[in-house]
């Protein structure tokens, strides 16, 4: 008879300790959209995954996407990994322009919902 190993997951405190250092980690995380993001964020998300799938398609590497932007191969992980709390919008769309990116971006803004900021 061969006993087969179970699979458990790692204690509550393993886990969240993993979680933190995830958080942590300055570059090489894939940073996944919160749930309550803004429009603007969801938009800057879009840009990113349209710019790693293009790096994909092409079989490309982090360094090739660095050179066609004129980037920092530190600049172009962040896009890559959607560190999009460092990207602005205008940057990101400049990169795909430059990338040739067909895309179709759309803003939805719930109604009564307002982005503009008042100075």
């Amino acid at each position: 008879m061969v006993r087969v190993k179970r699979f458990t997951f790692p204690p509550k405190e393993e886990f969240e300790r993993v979680v933190k250092r995830a958080r942590r980690s300055d570059r090489w995380t894939n940073i996944g959209l919160a749930p309550d993001a803004t429009p603007l964020d969801k938009a800057k998300y879009k840009l990113c995954k349209d710019i790693l799938r293009y790096e994909q398609d092409n079989d490309l590497t982090t360094k090739d996407i660095a050179k066609q932007l004129k980037l920092s191969i530190y600049r172009a992980e962040y896009i890559l990994y959607s560190h999009i709390d460092k990207l602005t919008l205008d940057e990101l769309i400049t990169y795909a322009n430059i990338l040739n990116i067909p895309r179709q971006l759309r803003i939805n803004i719930p109604y009564g919902q307002t982005t503009a900021k008042t100075y």
